[in-house]
């Protein structure tokens, strides 16, 4: 039975400990996909969707005031539909800047055809029979949009702006509609940017900006700044500088943009480790119910121990360290046996992830040193809990009437 009631423990820890490494790795690659697909931080106006001039808060300010920040890029950002022949597909409308750092952006370094320089320059599209047809500006699209509407380099798409007002149509020269030529697309691999995203360039982009005039043009108008921070995971740190410098500005990080989603990892992290150490508690239950049959079993020795001078602490410490004892060689085997597999789990290149999947070529698992430590802990504190009512148990025996019936 002893030996049942390590096995158990065994198990519990195990499982607890391959469980969270693997949940640890998926929400580490997650987590690495989110810093890779956005930037750490974005700079925004009160009102996001109407933007702010960079004549007013000027690029070398915010560089100044944000030491531990790099790749400073300005961007416009909106919701526009994109058609090309019959085929529509929603799309998020980026304009950037090539002249700066856009590694934050997840098309950048992910172009399969043409490159990203291609998009300040104007194209004819490759299908035009006609000699003295127009150029046209040319457009990024994730690979998913291009899919969407059956759009390939050189071919010619017309993007629909939603948000144009027709007063600023008629009078300020807004856009409604406006042509362009594609030119480069990209994989990212990450579905949300591949399916929904385009790409132009930073003027372009800022003629989809709701109430567009040539007057935002002068100004610079952009819809944020994207930085990316040196150390992503305290982002924090440099929005409250901010904060107290450009209190007319707004500010969203990594972290904000993906709040839901970072909740509900760690909801399920917490909730599947609470269930499975159910396991590690039925092992103690295990343990404790030995116990009380060794109590039985060896009541006569015991009240012999108490008659040859045992007191009724020595009896529960005797019994007390049997149950510790369990618990410890549980432990440890389970400690071997989760990072045994975990290490498999790690170095292994045999496991077929689904097709939907492509980006991840294994189970990912993340060594959790602190989590491991509290688990073998909390394990240990239940193992003496269930020990503690069989040598209670014992340590009360009568000495005298378990002679007596010997």
């Amino acid at each position: 039975m002893t030996v049942f009631s390590i096995l158990g423990v065994t198990l519990g820890v195990a499982a607890l400990i391959i469980v969270l490494s693997v949940m640890g790795g998926f929400e580490q690659d997650l987590k690495g996909k989110m810093l890779r697909g956005q930037p750490h931080l974005e700079i925004l106006a009160e009102n996001p969707i109407l933007g702010f001039s960079l004549n007013d808060v000027p690029l070398d300010q915010l560089k100044t005031a944000i030491r531990d920040g790099h790749g400073f890029s300005p961007f416009t950002q909106g919701d526009v539909v994109i058609k090309q022949g019959k085929h529509l597909a929603a799309v998020n409308l980026v304009g950037v800047d090539t002249k700066f750092d856009n590694s934050m952006w997840a098309f950048h370094e992910t172009v399969v055809d043409g490159d990203l320089e291609s998009i300040n320059e104007n194209h004819r599209p490759l299908l035009s029979l006609e000699e003295n047809r127009s150029s046209f500006p040319g457009i990024m699209l994730g690979e998913g949009v291009a899919g969407q509407l059956g759009a390939d380099l050189g071919d010619e798409v017309t993007i629909l702006s939603p948000q144009a007002a027709s007063g600023a149509v008629l009078f300020s020269g807004g856009t409604i509609t406006r042509t362009y030529v594609v030119t480069a697309i990209f994989r990212s691999r990450i579905f949300t940017y591949d399916s929904k995203w385009a790409v132009v360039r930073l003027e372009e982009g800022r003629k989809f900006m709701p109430d567009y005039d040539p007057y935002l043009d002068i100004e610079n108008f952009v819809t944020g700044i994207a930085v990316n921070a040196d150390d992503p995971y305290d982002v924090d740190g440099i929005v409250s500088r901010l904060k107290a410098q450009f209190g007319q500005l707004n500010f969203r990080t990594w972290k904000d943009a993906n709040s839901a989603l970072l909740f509900a990892l760690q909801l399920e992290k917490y909730t599947m480790g609470a269930i499975l150490m159910l396991i590690v508690l039925v092992a103690v239950f295990s343990i404790s119910g030995t116990m009380m049959m060794t109590v039985f079993h060896k009541k006569t020795q015991v009240c012999l121990m108490r008659s040859l001078g045992m007191t009724q602490k020595d009896i529960a410490r005797l019994y007390m360290f049997q149950g510790g004892t369990i618990g410890f060689l549980g432990i440890l085997l389970g400690l071997a046996l989760g990072l045994g597999v975990c290490f498999i789990l790690h170095e292994s290149r045999y496991i077929d992830m689904p097709a939907n999947l492509n980006s991840i070529r294994g189970l990912p698992v993340k060594f959790l040193p602190f989590e491991y430590a509290v688990i073998c802990i909390m394990a240990f504190m239940l193992t003496v809990l269930g020990a503690l009512y069989p040598a209670l148990t014992a340590s009360r025996q009568n000495p005298s009437s378990g002679l007596r019936y010997s």
